[in-house]
């Protein structure tokens, strides 16, 4: 019996080790990638920032990490109204509730998320070793891709994970897993510094966030009052509150970045480069910084600025495709066309998700006549972004250009059934009825764009404007263009549209007032001279048209009907040899009327000789 029971005492202990053995060699064991995705995958979800109107400003990702809650890239939520969860289940609403921007963290509260979190890895991965990246690349939904650890790689903020898995836009907030199934980090797509080179915070950070927060909690309140004024557009008070952060703490680069937004709000340029220059000083390894920068040096025209600032950035970087996007588009503003799509393509070499870079390279292509290659790039990404509006914009615009005005409006037919009512779409309708010669329909396309907040709204009312001079409705098109102008005071081509129209519906004497001003702040401009020439030549004032004219013709000689009208001009003040002159100069550009001319207003005078 005591044998028995020692027996039976060993049996139990040997079972007791082997199952403990079992258990350490399942949890040892390698999981295969079907494995991490059956089991992990429900713990990464699609996270959807909204806005105040309810449309979806981007699809991202969120890991969850317990009972109904998520981490994910506080970068990629921060502006939204409000946030959602998609499930297999259905949409969730969620909400921030601790933050750790400096890591660039937020913890989110999903009530009602039943899914089991991943199990956290308490240390780094080794490097070389094999990893997992769930995510809701691209806003397809989560998927999976697998690759290596490169290595632990430090920046200011700490260490981050530098991984090969495969990751696109949307993938941030996603799941690094190793192949043991445990969470190792979380993804952060905005670091892009080479080809297959990503990055992803440590794991170990998520447990910090909450004791982060309410030790920032000061910054934080000051960051979302700052996040309002921004929201509301109430410059004045953002710039003042920017000013006491940056004095307070002029190291601070959320600071100079709302005093940066600030400035644009208000269209101050000065001070919108000041901002950029303090955020480049605080940290000339930024990104955001040195392109930021960069482009406020492009849209002063600082072109030579913008190239050296971008040279040298490549310098520091070559393998931030950023800094290549920059500086081809530095080179395009240049005059560099060749140079500028050499930088794009090397900046989709490193990040072939970088859809500027293609943008570019699709304006290169319709710059030089090639608007097929434009709409192959476009339909492509269209297909690649099927909730992208912007990319259905371009590729309307592209077959415009090309004349293909049934593709154009079957685009437009296409855009996702969440932003079909969107003002843009409504906007591109009127053009592209404008072309086909539907005029009324056009007229109604643009005025929906209206009705839906179009943000270019003076483009709709010229729109409008161009429709109803068409039909010769000269009260109703100087009404609409009016509405342009003053929505828009300093796009002088609303008020040339205005002299036009003036003249042609018999108010002359106001549309002279409105070309004097004109071809005084733009007197290199061929067709301001050509209107006030032709104002007044309608005014009877035929000697004092003549050098406006003339100086037009001096502009740019092509202008075959500024020609025709000098000549009628000449004969009328006796002035026959002119005439003749011109006349010769009209049949080099346009024999017909030049003929024509000729018959109306230099024979009759012939014949009474």
């Amino acid at each position: 019996m005591i044998a028995f029971r020692g027996e039976v005492k060993l049996q139990v202990l040997l079972s007791g080790i082997t199952l403990t053995l079992l258990c350490l060699s399942t949890s040892a064991r390698a999981l295969s990638p079907h494995e991490v995705f059956t089991r992990f995958g429900p713990s990464v979800v699609v996270l959807e920032s909204i806005d105040e109107q309810g449309q979806a400003l981007g699809s991202h990702s969120g890991t969850l990490i317990g009972a109904e809650r998520l981490v994910a890239r506080c970068s990629a939520i921060e502006t939204a109204t409000r946030l959602r969860v998609s499930t297999k289940s259905g949409d969730l609403d969620a909400k921030i509730f601790a933050r750790d921007r400096e890591r660039n963290l937020c913890l989110i509260q999903a009530p009602g998320l039943n899914a089991l979190p991943i199990p956290q890895a308490t240390e780094p991965p080794a490097v070389g070793s094999r990893i997992f990246a769930l995510s809701n690349a691209l806003g397809l939904g989560v998927g999976i891709s697998e690759g290596v650890v490169a290595g632990i790689r430090h920046f200011p903020a700490g260490a981050y994970i530098q991984f090969s898995a495969p990751i696109s836009p949307g993938s941030e907030g996603g799941a690094l897993v190793d192949e043991q199934g445990r969470l190792v980090g979380v993804i952060d797509y905005r670091r892009r510094d080479g080809q297959n080179v990503n990055f992803a915070s440590v794991a170990a950070w998520i447990g910090d966030i909450e004791a982060r927060d309410k030790a920032g909690k000061q910054r934080l309140e000051r960051f979302d009052r700052a996040m309002t004024l921004l929201k509301q557009k109430q410059w004045a008070e953002l710039e003042a509150m920017a000013s006491q952060w940056h004095r307070e703490d002029a190291g601070s680069p959320d600071a100079w970045r709302f005093a940066i937004e600030a400035a644009k709000g208000r269209n101050d340029a000065e001070s919108e480069q000041r901002g950029w220059e303090a955020l480049y000083r605080i940290d000339p390894s930024s990104t955001e910084a040195g392109v930021g920068l960069g482009r406020r040096y492009l849209s002063s025209g600082n072109t030579k600025d913008a190239l050296n600032l971008a040279r040298k950035l490549l310098i520091e970087r070559a393998g931030d495709a950023s800094f290549w996007l920059f500086q081809g588009q530095a080179q395009q503003a240049s005059g560099q066309p060749k140079e500028a799509e050499q930088s794009f393509q090397r900046a989709l070499e490193i990040d072939p998700w970088l859809t500027e870079a293609y943008h570019h390279i699709a304006d290169l292509a319709q710059s030089r006549g090639d608007a097929k290659t434009a709409i192959a790039i476009y339909r492509r990404l269209s297909g690649l972004y099927p909730n992208h509006l912007p990319l259905f914009i371009n590729l309307t615009r592209a077959y415009l250009v090309n004349g293909q005005l049934a593709q154009a409006w079957t685009t437009l037919a296409q855009v996702p059934a969440d932003r079909a009512d969107d003002a843009a779409v409504w906007y591109w309708k009127g053009v592209t009825l404008s072309r086909i010669g539907a005029t009324e329909e056009a007229i109604k396309a643009y005025q929906k764009s209206l009705d839906r907040k179009l943000p270019a709204s003076d483009w709709a009312w010229a729109g409008i404007g161009f429709e109803l001079a068409d039909e010769r409705r000269f009260p109703e098109a100087i009404a609409a263009f009016r509405s342009a102008e003053k929505l828009a005071p300093d796009v002088d081509e609303w008020r040339y549209q205005l002299v036009v129209n003036l003249k042609d519906s018999g108010r002359a004497g106001e549309a002279l007032t409105i070309v004097t001003e004109l071809v005084k702040k733009q007197p290199d401009e061929a067709k301001n001279w050509r209107q006030h020439g032709f104002v007044l030549a309608v005014l009877g004032r035929t000697a004092e048209s003549i050098p406006s004219m003339e100086k037009s013709l001096q502009l740019d000689p092509r202008q075959a009907k500024v020609w025709g009208a000098l000549i009628e001009t000449y004969q009328k003040e006796g002035r026959r040899e002119d005439a003749v002159r011109a006349y010769n100069q009209l049949r080099s550009l346009d024999g017909k009327m030049a003929e024509e001319t000729y018959r109306s207003s230099i024979l009759p005078y012939e014949e009474r000789l």
